[in-house]
């Protein structure tokens, strides 16, 4: 039996999109939604510490944001839980998803084209080259 379903956000209009579709995919499941930011800490020049302490900050008021925009999903029994997680995004949620025995990882994309993305290295084509999970790459809705 899965264990959840987990949702890469880190704020972003397509980061909601997929958080909202996830959570749509919790509630046909019965699965809980755990909503993951991650971030790599890579050393800077200035004060490591300050840097860290600001990427947490971050972190923190994103993942707060999502559990507001949860509630109403929580108010009808999902349960949604949101972690940080200190590594490069792609490896975070894989690793999580493994963690958790989650059905699918779901993300959001900026709509990169199949070529940039090679290229640059987008979350959603990167974690389709390391998981072994179903990947559900959301687009951003389109006004």
């Amino acid at each position: 039996m899965s264990a959840g379903i987990v949702v890469g956000y880190d704020g972003s209009d397509c980061a909601k999109e997929a958080l909202r579709v996830g959570l749509e995919v919790g509630r046909a499941y019965g699965d809980r939604v755990i909503v993951a930011f991650a971030y790599e800490l890579n050393p800077v020049a200035g004060e490591i510490h300050d840097y860290h302490a600001a990427l947490r900050e971050v972190a923190s008021q994103r993942l707060q944001e999502a559990i507001a925009l949860s509630h109403s999903a929580a108010s009808e029994g999902i349960d949604v839980e949101a972690v940080i997680v200190e590594r490069s995004p792609a490896q975070a949620l894989v690793e999580l998803a493994a963690e958790r025995d989650a059905r699918v990882i779901v993300v959001g994309t900026h709509g990169e084209g199949p070529l940039r993305a090679a290229l640059l290295g987008s979350t959603p084509h990167k974690l389709m080259q390391l998981t072994d999970r179903p990947v559900l790459v959301v687009p951003t809705p389109r006004a």
